[in-house]
């Protein structure tokens, strides 16, 4: 999917879709761990230290992925630190911001199926629900 809001944007002349995808991936994550966290009565610091460390024994590298929650969730209120370190990935290294997008989606799918396992949302309810957080995000 990624690939496919690359080329549209690229034939476009423009990456409007997918910054916009990549925001809505962010923002998704972010709520669906601070979901877990409160659902477990930690802090979303906890939650993404411990996604950090499995993602480690595993052999997977999370450091972006950790960085972009860690500005959404632990940092100051807003938006301004996250779209800096997004426009800076990008800078850097094109393919890494991509890739970024694709952990999120994975970590998201992970996420959702916490909330499952755990017996604190299903799967349609907790889509349904992110669902209408993102479209409240996106039209104010």
């Amino acid at each position: 999917m990624v690939i496919r809001v690359v080329e549209s944007d690229l034939a476009a002349g423009g990456a409007d879709h997918v910054n916009m995808l990549a925001i809505g991936a962010g923002v998704a994550a972010a709520g669906l761990t601070a979901w877990l966290a409160q659902e477990r009565d930690r802090d979303t610091a906890d939650i993404i230290s411990e996604f950090d460390k499995a993602a480690a024994s595993q052999g997977f590298a999370s450091a972006p992925l950790v960085k972009m929650l860690k500005t959404l969730l632990t940092g100051p209120t807003g938006m301004d630190q996250t779209a800096e370190f997004m426009v800076q990935l990008f800078h850097d290294d094109e393919e890494a911001f991509y890739d970024l997008i694709v952990e999120l989606g994975g970590y998201i799918a992970s996420c959702i199926g916490l909330l499952a396992a755990h017996g604190i949302s299903s799967r349609d309810d907790t889509l349904e629900a992110l669902d209408n957080m993102l479209d409240s995000f996106f039209t104010g």
